[in-house]
C-alpha cells in the first residue's frame, strides 16, 4: 500500500476531483472518503464517473476524522475544518477552502512556494480565481514591470459555485446566459492582493469582477496593470517564458488562452500582450477550476511535500473537441 489518503467533503465537485486524481495516482491510495449527507453510499454513487474505481463507501465526517491516513484533503466549506483539527488524524493536511489563506498556513501556489512545501504539514490551497490571476500576473510583479491598481475580469464555469441547487445554476437560467456577479468587495480580492505582495513584491489594490458562463468547468482571467516602462508583446512573452519555461504544468502561449484546452487537467495556459497606447499590460490565464484551481493543485502540492515527482498523476492533456 502506498501513502494513504482521506478526503473530507468527498461528495462535492472538488472532493470528487480529488478522488478521481488519487484513483489514477501510482503512489497514493484512497482509504477514507467522508460526506455526512451521503454516508453509506458508494463513492461511485456520488460520482458516476468513478464507477470501476473501487467499492469504497462514504462515511460520516466524525468517523473520518479519527480514521488513520497520511494525507488529508479537506474539501469542506470555509470555516468547517478549523474546529475539527484537534480530532483530525493526518500527518499532512491540505485545505481547499479559504479558511487558512490569510497567512495562517503556507499558501500553496505550487510553482512559487516549492521550498516551503518541502517538509510542510499544513497547506492552504489557493482558490481558482486567485490561481489564474496570480499565474499570469506574478511574473510581471516579480520583474518589477507593472504597477497598480490591477483590474481583473474573470469568467468561471458553474461548477465553481459548488454542488448545490440554486436558481442561477439551473440549466433554464444559465444556458445561453453570461453575467457578472458578486460585489466590488469579492472575498478573493484580499487573497490576490496578499499574494501579489508576498510572492511578487507588488503592494497594490485589486479591482475584481467575476462572471458566470454556461460551461461546466473552467476559469479564464484577463488582467490589466499599468506599465512602469515601455515594452512590447515580445518582451511580455519573454518574461513569462523566463519564469515558466521549465514548468511541466504551465504553458506559455503566443495566442490567447481558452478554457476548453485545459478542461479536466491540472495545467495552466498563460499569455500576455502590451497595450502601448494606454501603457497597460494585459495578461491572461486559463485553468480548470476543479483542476489547477482546486484538486489538481492540491495533488501537486502533496507530491512536492511527499517527495514524489511533482506532475505525477497530473500529466494528462485536455480533451479536444
Amino acid at each position: 500500500m502506498g501513502t494513504t489518503v482521506k478526503i473530507l467533503g468527498a461528495s462535492g465537485y472538488s472532493g470528487g476531483e480529488v478522488a478521481r486524481l488519487v484513483a489514477g495516482h501510482p503512489c497514493l491510495d484512497l482509504a477514507v472518503a467522508a460526506a455526512d449527507r451521503r454516508a453509506g453510499q458508494t463513492l461511485a454513487g456520488a460520482h458516476p464517473h468513478l464507477a470501476g474505481a473501487g467499492d469504497l463507501r462514504l462515511v460520516g465526517l466524525e468517523d473520518a476524522l479519527g480514521a488513520p491516513g497520511d494525507v488529508c484533503f479537506s474539501c469542506l466549506p470555509s470555516g468547517e475544518l478549523g474546529d475539527r483539527l484537534t480530532r483530525l488524524k493526518a500527518e499532512i493536511v491540505i485545505d481547499l477552502s479559504d479558511e487558512f489563506r490569510a497567512g495562517q498556513w503556507l499558501y500553496g501556489l505550487t510553482e512559487f512556494v516549492r521550498d516551503g512545501l518541502r517538509g510542510a504539514s499544513k497547506v492552504a490551497n489557493p482558490g481558482c480565481y486567485p490561481t489564474a490571476a496570480l499565474l499570469c500576473l506574478l511574473p510581471f510583479a516579480r520583474a518589477g514591470t507593472i504597477t497598480g491598481p490591477v483590474i481583473i475580469d474573470a469568467i468561471s464555469g458553474v461548477s465553481g459555485a459548488g454542488r448545490r441547487a440554486e436558481d442561477h445554476l439551473l440549466l433554464s437560467a444559465g444556458a445561453g446566459n453570461v453575467t457578472a456577479y458578486g460585489t466590488t468587495a469579492h472575498r478573493h480580492i484580499p487573497e490576490i492582493e496578499l499574494a501579489l505582495s508576498s510572492l511578487g513584491g507588488l503592494d497594490t489594490t485589486v479591482s475584481f469582477t467575476p462572471h458566470l458562463a454556461p460551461m461546466p468547468r473552467g476559469v479564464l482571467v484577463t488582467a490589466r496593470a499599468g506599465l512602469r516602462a515601455s515594452m512590447d508583446d515580445g518582451d511580455a512573452l519573454d518574461i513569462l517564458r523566463s519564469l515558466y519555461g521549465d514548468e511541466q504544468l504551465i504553458e506559455v502561449l503566443e495566442g490567447w488562452p481558452a478554457t476548453k484546452p485545459v478542461a479536466g487537467t491540472g495545467r495552466a495556459h498563460v499569455s500576455a500582450r502590451v497595450d502601448a497606447r494606454n501603457r497597460l499590460l494585459i495578461a491572461s490565464a486559463a485553468i480548470d477550476n476543479l483542476g489547477k484551481g482546486a484538486a489538481g493543485q492540491a495533488l501537486q502540492n502533496a507530491n512536492v511535500i511527499l517527495g514524489i515527482e511533482e506532475a505525477t498523476g497530473l500529466g494528462s492533456y485536455g480533451v479536444w473537441p
